[in-house]
């Protein structure tokens, strides 16, 4: 967007040069014409480059507007050098190469660029006075024009500065109150984990990337057990808090697990309804899956809620099978949680042909006798 607009400026100021001369309203000197459209024809080629190249070094969006306005600037100081009666076009080209920078560049960029712009076109009219010895009271009261125009564009130059750095905060913070809403939108209000559309969402983009990548990814139904008769025998308060406390324990025993198997993605743990949880574990395996169900079972089954509560936790286990549904993936999850509770609950079950993972995953089960 930098090269297409600088590009129109000079279009435009070349054109109204070549139809003052057309016109016979300027002259250029003799070398002055090769002089200003080879250099203007390889200034845009060389930014051309830089725009379009992969391998030309990288300039930031600021120190291209320099270079580009500093260009600008010494371009129009040629063609107030080499031109006869061109005074009021080259004053025009002076402030269309300033005004270039003062929305590209900041504050303290700008003013550089503005100062440059005084000093050239101050110099660029010594030349030129120089040369001709015409009058001087015409090129003093340009360069007196340009001053003045560049002083107040310092001035609206600061006054965007303020503009920017509280557009800046505002936008700041909006950001802050999207990522609160979207926060509060895909979280459970009682337990503070995942809801079940967010979860959802989580196992499909899992989905995909197992798909794309072939990386494994596991999913684990947990249910508390008899959790009807807690809610029942001590009310929903107590249900509650036992709620909140079991997301609290498994989220942070999920945050454990990295050990077993490292992935680059985050373990997630969602309400899917209930007394009813789904964890994913990316990058994980079903045997490893398994381990990390069985410590969460065993983080459960080891501590008394409130001190008081004892509550157990059945889990079923299943590995994404690549080009299955999600609803297949957690329907084999779902076969292996009834699996767990008709074992007598207080159980991890694989879907799959699993033996020698559920004798590993019994070692780490302490005794229930």
């Amino acid at each position: 967007q930098q090269f297409a607009m600088a590009l129109a400026l000079y279009l435009l100021w070349g054109s109204l040069a070549w139809l003052s001369a057309m016109a016979g309203q300027i002259s250029f000197a003799d070398p002055g014409t090769l002089v200003l459209l080879g250099g203007v024809a390889t200034t845009n080629a060389l930014f051309f480059g830089i725009a379009r190249s992969r391998k030309a070094p990288a300039l930031s969006a600021d120190g291209l507007a320099a270079a580009q306005g500093t260009l600008g600037l010494g371009w129009a100081a040629a063609f107030l050098v080499f031109s006869t009666g061109g005074n009021q076009l080259a004053l025009g080209m002076f402030i269309c190469a300033t005004l270039f920078g003062l929305f590209q560049l900041p504050q303290r960029g700008f003013l550089h660029l503005a100062l440059a712009g005084v000093a050239a076109y101050a110099g660029a009219t010594a030349i030129r006075y120089g040369l001709n010895r015409g009058a001087w009271q015409p090129e003093l009261l340009n360069v007196a024009t340009f001053i003045g125009v560049t002083g107040w564009l310092l001035v609206f130059a600061r006054y965007l500065e303020k503009l920017r750095r509280r557009l800046q905060d505002r936008n700041r913070e909006l950001r802050q109150h999207i990522k609160k809403v979207v926060r509060i939108a895909e979280r459970d209000q009682l337990t503070k984990s995942y809801n079940r559309h967010a979860i959802m969402d989580t196992l499909t983009r899992e989905k995909g990337r197992a798909d794309r990548t072939g990386t494994p990814v596991s999913v684990c139904i947990l249910d508390l057990d008899h959790f009807k008769n807690l809610n029942d025998e001590h009310g929903h308060l107590v249900g509650d808090r036992v709620l909140k406390q079991f997301s609290k324990r498994a989220r942070a025993e999920l945050r454990g697990m990295d050990a077993i198997q490292p992935s680059d993605h985050r373990r997630s743990l969602g309400r899917f309804g209930g007394e009813e949880f789904i964890a994913i574990l990316p990058g994980t395996t079903l045997g490893s899956a398994g381990i990390c169900a069985e410590r969460i079972r065993g983080a459960i089954a080891n501590e008394a809620f409130d001190g008081l509560y004892r509550v157990t936790v059945s889990i079923g286990v299943a590995e994404y099978n690549r080009g299955e549904t999600v609803h297949e993936w957690l329907a084999r999850a779902d076969e292996a949680l009834y699996e767990a509770k008709a074992e007598g609950r207080n159980r991890v079950a694989l879907s799959g042909d699993v033996q020698e993972l559920d004798a590993e995953i019994r070692e780490l089960r302490p005794s229930q006798g």
